[in-house]
Parts: C-alpha cells; sequence; structure tokens
C-alpha cells in the first residue's frame, strides 16, 4: 500500500500548521489550505528545510465555498491519489466581546467559518470518501463543546457546540459505513488566536495566564498525540481529547508545587 494522504483545513498557522508536521514527521503525504496566498507562502517558508517538500502541497481555500473545497478535495487527490484522513481544522473567533457589542459582521464570519465551513466540508468529504470506499473526518472541538462558557466569547463558544452536536448526530446517521467520523480536542494550546487578549491587556488577564501556565501547552507538543490516534483509529463516533479530566486534575493539584511558565515568551 502506497503513502497515506491527510487534508487539513487551516493549515498554515496553530494548531492547524503543527498537525500538517505531525502528519507528514509521522510519513504521511499532507494538502493543507489557507485563505490567502501570502499565508501559505510564509507557512511553505517555514517548512522548508526541515520535511521533504514533495510530501506537501498548499492551497488557498475558503471553507465557507463549497467550490473550493471540491477544488481542495480534487487537489489533493491530483497530488496524491487520495484522501485518508480530512482534518476541519479551519475556524477563526473574535475579541473578547460581549455579543450585543460585536459587528454583526464578526459573528456571522465565525458562523460562516466554523458551522458552515466545517459542514459544508464535511459533506464534500464525506461522499467522495464514500466512492473511493474508506476514509476519516475529524473535527475540530474547542471552547464551548462541552457546555462551558467563557464572557465575551459567546459566537465562538456557540459554534463549537455546534460542531460536537453535528459530528456526534452524523457519526450516528453513518456508523454502518466504510467512513468513519469523529473529533479532536486540544484542549488549551498556545496559539495566537489563544494568546491575542492577554498580548492587549496583560495586567488584566493575570488570572487567565495563571490558568494557561497551568492547562495549557504549546500546539506542537498536543499535535503528535492527536496525530497517532487519529492514524491508529478505527472507531466511528471517537473522541480524541489531549486534556483529559484527569490531566486537569493531576495540573492543579501540583500547581501549588511547579514554576510552570510557558505564556510569558509570547507575550
Amino acid at each position: 500500500m502506497g503513502k497515506k494522504t491527510a487534508v487539513v483545513t487551516g493549515g498554515t498557522r496553530g494548531i492547524g500548521a503543527a498537525l500538517v508536521k505531525a502528519f507528514l514527521r509521522s510519513g504521511w503525504n499532507v494538502v493543507y489550505s489557507g485563505t490567502s496566498q501570502e499565508t501559505i507562502d510564509k507557512s511553505v517558508a517555514a517548512l522548508g528545510g526541515q520535511l521533504p517538500e514533495n510530501k506537501y502541497a498548499a492551497f488557498i481555500c475558503e471553507v465557507s465555498s463549497e467550490p473550493d473545497l471540491i477544488r481542495l478535495w480534487d487537489s489533493a487527490v491530483g497530488t496524491f491519489g487520495s484522501v485518508d484522513i480530512w482534518v476541519n481544522n479551519a475556524g477563526t473567533s473574535s475579541d473578547q466581546t460581549p455579543f450585543h457589542d460585536l459587528p454583526t459582521d464578526v459573528f456571522t464570519r465565525i458562523i460562516d467559518t466554523n458551522i458552515k465551513g466545517l459542514m459544508l466540508a464535511t459533506h464534500v468529504a464525506y461522499n467522495r470518501m464514500l466512492k473511493q470506499g474508506h476514509g476519516a473526518i475529524y473535527n475540530m472541538e474547542g471552547l464551548g463543546s462541552d457546555g462551558r462558557r467563557i464572557t465575551g466569547l459567546t459566537p465562538y463558544g456557540t459554534s463549537k457546540r455546534a460542531v460536537r452536536y453535528f459530528t456526534d448526530a452524523f457519526a450516528a446517521e453513518v456508523k454502518d459505513g466504510p467512513v468513519i467520523v469523529g473529533t479532536i480536542s486540544p484542549g488549551m494550546v498556545l496559539t495566537d488566536l489563544t494568546m491575542t487578549q492577554i498580548r492587549k491587556n496583560p495586567e488584566n488577564s493575570k488570572q487567565l495566564i495563571r490558568i494557561y501556565n497551568i492547562l495549557a501547552n504549546e500546539a506542537d507538543t498536543v499535535a503528535p498525540f492527536l496525530v497517532k490516534r487519529m492514524i491508529d483509529n478505527a472507531r466511528n463516533g471517537a473522541k480524541i481529547s489531549w486534556l483529559t479530566n484527569w490531566k486537569v486534575i493531576r495540573r492543579f493539584l501540583s500547581a501549588p508545587f511547579s514554576k510552570r511558565d510557558i505564556v510569558s515568551k509570547y507575550l
């Protein structure tokens, strides 16, 4: 059997870029997307010299556009022959702002990307995987997936709550088929998206910094764990989580004795 291929939407930065590297280091081919040529060029430059250039390809894709998603699939198949794992990672958020103060274009963009885009991508990938006779689709969870709320992040949390419902419901619908569907959850990851609020006002974010230093990890730490389990998993409806309840308890219990600081270098 030839080398397998993964597609990662939103793979130019953050946890998406880390997933791309982890798949490549696992010997897989990778196709990933970004929303502009600039972000793609930066990500390709960052990969240059680290990993074989014939193992990956990047394309512009707006995930809220079905034609773009179809082109991404066709580009992946045209480059590497098939798609074995498709990761719906692309997502966006907003500044921590009460919902009623947000411009409507800000929260509609979140819904268009995080819900509409993810559902469109799942529809595109699933139907084509069904024709090829195999495949796996994983949807990225995040803050709000389990019902937790943070003031000022209502649209983002709403979108991630929807991701969990959609994935669970769709996985139940396709449980007897050759294509599996599941979720991945990286927990708290230090990326540009998650650090925005702290950078803007670190003095008023002391409690958040404390929590991040206890619970958060860097994307390159979490991604290999998620990728290995995606590659190894054969169960429909799987929930692959980095930050389990046991890890949370253990981190908080050890916090008074730990000087763990992974946030300050990003401020």
